[in-house]
């Protein structure tokens, strides 16, 4: 989803962006450039808003602040694309042995720590056996990154190479090694989970620390010796704000560049603001769900029927508030480059009648429609399905539960079908709900597709994991076990004055932010 931009503007940034690379000031001056007779004012400071956080130190963090700083301020053995497929990072090249059990990492060499101090392979082993052993108490948000790995080795006299060994070779693919690896040398005095608040990030990405006060403020510098592509041409401001909510206002008056909002109400929001935004698809789905142990929901057509009935542009415009995007996959819509091109079953109430009645179940067929009464979004969608069901051969009802009763009845199997949603994890191993051999709660069961799916995650090239993926959608598709309605969207909500391209993802949400600059006009001087 691209920012588009006036071609003048994109005329001005590359001005900028070739001051800035010639003039050797530092970050944050500001320059004049001249577009015909209009004169520009650049300004190379972006102030952005955060809450506080317990610690900055991303292995033992659960803040979402300290998440997103850490893809500024350090980098993993591979990092995910726009498309979440693995792509190297401080590893250089890569090769897993026969059984899949080991994978030996050369690593790239020349790589500094924002400290001066020299990447090697100590670093890796020592991060990922911190991983590790945070994990047994899961004292880490990458707990499930690291579950797979039995210890990490190298030889001291090849300083570049290292082997992760595997527990087995059913989760080993290169997007669990995407975690921030740190430095050795900075805890060989200082534990790991001491000096947390006043703990600063020394890491080897495009950023580093200038200055932190974890009540007020945090400034990022560029690191000039980053080696993984172009060195920011900005510095970053953050703020420190009881809820960045509250930043909201702060962005009209320019006073905050840039913030992040995932309210479906914020249209509403920055209606009369004067502010640009650019929507970006999260990680978190929207779905009906099917009882696979119901006498009339293992039947495929009915299933089949009822996503017929279910009119997802509606639900998006009228219960999500426009806030979201349809999919035609339970995965993210753009997994592996998936087009998400159309909807598996658009709305179509004649297909869906037709269906029912191959379906020989015409007589009696009552459905229970499950929705759990906090969510005013999945309640409103829950009332525009049953109103098409009721011009259907069939009875439907709501039942709405709190969540506590909702989950148990999910739990035990004591619904038909019902409205859900998940926030699924960077990875997108899906097995937890799609795999037999995970019991998943709607009783699915398919052994072709658990054979694809382990596959997928056995630590295959980017190309054949796309193909298995599309072989994954396809049956997917066709049996339905969950119906994807939409895939709620975020928004980035920036002031009028920002340039450079603004393209955030669900995990990254300041990607490519090394090129953002101000730009104001100057006010012409009319002679008397």
């Amino acid at each position: 989803m691209k920012n588009k931009k006036p071609k003048k503007i994109i005329v001005l940034l590359l001005i900028v962006s070739l001051l800035a690379s010639f003039s050797g000031c530092e970050k944050g001056v500001e320059f004049f450039v001249s577009v015909g007779e209009t004169k520009y004012r650049a300004e190379h400071t972006i102030h952005l808003p955060m809450e506080k956080v317990r610690t900055l130190n991303p292995m033992i963090s659960k803040d979402e602040d300290t998440y997103f700083l850490s893809k500024l301020l350090y980098d993993g053995l591979f990092e995910l694309d726009g498309k979440l497929a693995p792509q190297k990072k401080l590893a250089d090249s890569y090769a897993y042995s026969n059984d899949k059990l080991s994978l030996v990492i050369e690593l790239k060499q020349g790589v500094k720590w924002h400290d001066g101090e020299e990447f090697t392979a100590e670093d890796v082993k020592f991060s990922i056996d911190t991983y590790c052993t945070l994990s047994y108490s899961n004292e880490t948000i990458y707990t499930p990154y690291v579950a797979n790995i039995r210890y990490v080795t190298y030889n001291r006299a090849d300083p570049y190479k290292v082997t992760v060994v595997f527990r087995n070779a059913d989760n080993v693919g290169a997007e669990n090694l995407i975690f921030p690896i740190l430095p050795a040398h900075q805890f060989r005095r200082v534990p790991i989970r001491r000096n947390t608040e006043a703990f600063i990030p020394i890491g080897t990405g495009p950023y580093k620390v200038s200055v932190y006060n974890n009540l007020s403020k945090l400034s990022l510098e560029a690191n000039p010796g980053y080696f993984g592509g172009a060195v920011p041409k900005n510095t970053l401001e953050f703020t420190i704000f009881p809820k960045k909510k509250d930043a909201l206002n702060l962005v009209d008056i320019e006073n905050i560049s840039l913030l992040i909002n995932t309210g479906i109400d914020r249209d509403t929001l920055i209606s009369n603001m004067n502010v640009k935004t650019v929507n970006f698809v999260s990680n978190k789905a929207e779905f009906i769900a099917f009882n696979m142990a119901s006498e009339i929901l293992e039947n495929k057509k009915m299933r089949q029927a009822i996503c017929y009935a279910v009119d997802s542009k509606d639900i998006l415009e009228s219960a999500y508030l426009k806030s979201g995007v349809i999919s035609d996959t339970i995965y993210y819509p753009y997994y592996f480059g998936n087009q998400n091109e159309e909807e598996p079953y658009p709305f179509d109430l004649d297909k869906a009648a037709a269906l029912i009645k191959e379906s020989w179940l015409t007589e009696n067929v009552s459905l229970g429609i499950l929705v759990n009464s906090d969510d005013g979004a999945r309640m409103a969608a829950a009332q525009i399905i049953k109103n098409a069901l009721d011009k259907l051969p069939l009875d439907s009802y709501i039942i709405y539960c709190d969540r506590e009763e909702y989950l148990a009845r999910i739990a035990e199997g004591k619904y038909d079908i019902y409205l859900g949603g998940y926030t699924f994890n960077e990875r997108y191993d899906l097995r937890g709900i799609l795999h037999s051999k995970y019991s998943n709660k709607e009783g699915y069961f398919n052994q072709t597709l658990d054979g694809l799916l382990d596959e997928m995650q056995s630590g295959v090239t980017n190309e054949r994991k796309a193909e298995l993926f599309s072989e994954v959608n396809s049956i997917l598709k066709d049996e339905i076990p969950y119906y994807c309605i939409l895939y709620k969207t975020y928004g980035a909500i920036f002031t009028s004055s920002l340039v450079g391209e603004v393209e955030p993802l669900f995990n990254n949400y300041y990607r490519d932010c090394g090129e953002w600059a101000r730009m104001y006009e100057i006010p012409a001087v009319v002679a008397e």
